[in-house]
């Protein structure tokens, strides 16, 4: 099911060149707010949805000696509960990776004061990723399988996996297993 929105402005406080690379293909009038951690919410006008994650290298199981919501990526976290905190949306939602560490995930839930909701991309798309999402929006329900496989996209070729694996821990294991 399509969530239908009318959206009237749509802000992003993206930095990441490739990440605005795409999504200005894919919305062409996003108006740029830079660096999160300069976001003056006073110049902003009412923002119903607050929709964002923090990156997940220092959460991610897969990096050595992840140091959690206290590592320089990650605690960016905090900067979006300022936000959420000082623009009070109507409506919320977090994403992350699932492999952080459960103090990690108890943390950013008593900070949400919300328990997450575990989705793996792998029922609407062709690659298997858990992720971890935190909202106020009631009745959330997973979406169904779409039994979308690595064959089902290629333009050509055999597929050697049924799904494609996010890089993680496992990588150097000789990759994923259908």
């Amino acid at each position: 099911h399509k969530c239908k929105l009318h959206i009237n402005q749509y802000f992003s406080s993206e930095i990441d060149k490739y990440a605005i690379i795409i999504s200005n293909n894919n919305h062409k009038d996003i108006i740029r707010l830079g660096d999160i951690r300069q976001i003056d919410t006073k110049t902003l006008p009412k923002i119903d949805i607050l929709i964002g994650g923090s990156p997940c290298q220092d959460l991610s199981i897969s990096k050595q000696n992840r140091k959690g919501l206290q590592g320089s990526r990650s605690v960016l976290f905090y900067e979006y509960c300022r936000i959420l905190n000082e623009i009070n949306p109507r409506y919320f939602i977090l994403e992350n990776v699932a492999s952080m560490s459960k103090v990690d995930k108890e943390i950013i839930s008593q900070e949400l004061k919300v328990q997450p909701i575990l989705l793996d991309a792998s029922l609407v798309s062709a690659q298997r990723r858990k992720r971890l999402f935190w909202t106020n929006i009631k009745n959330i329900q997973l979406p169904h399988d779409r039994n979308i496989s690595l064959q089902s996209i290629l333009e050509d070729g055999t597929a050697l996996y049924n799904k494609s694996y996010c890089i993680d821990a496992n990588y150097h294991k000789g990759g994923p297993v259908s």
